[in-house]
């Protein structure tokens, strides 16, 4: 069963999201608001297959944690969901080699399809 955290500043998207994906046998072993809570729990919480990261929240930059993330846990797949698609972000999400980009909004089909072919 891979292991999945998901990081969204909408409490309501995180909550919806652990729920489709628990009923699609993923285990959500976390979820984060924001860039500390994601650094407080890696530590502490079994290794994720896959973090689930938005890339806009009110005080930080999702390219920054994603690439502390890729810095610090090179190992973990990352799948940025975001309702920003601007081609310099895009770039910029290619260059520090996220696995996968889902634009919101999106349907728990979309997404459980993007998590597969993340582990094909």
């Amino acid at each position: 069963m891979k292991k999945i955290i998901i990081v969204d500043d909408s409490a309501v998207l995180r909550i919806s999201i652990q729920n489709a994906l628990e009923s699609f046998n993923y285990q959500v072993i976390g979820t984060a608001s924001g860039s500390k809570e994601l650094f407080d729990l890696l530590p502490n919480s079994e290794k994720p297959d896959l973090i689930l990261l938005d890339m806009f929240y009110p005080n930080e930059n999702g390219i920054d944690i994603l690439r502390k993330l890729k810095q610090e846990y090179p190992s973990i797949k990352i799948l940025v969901i975001t309702a920003m698609n601007e081609e310099s972000i895009n770039k910029q999400i290619k260059q520090l080699k996220a696995d996968d980009i889902l634009y919101k909004p999106f349907d728990m089909d979309d997404l459980t399809f993007a998590i597969n072919k993340i582990f094909l």
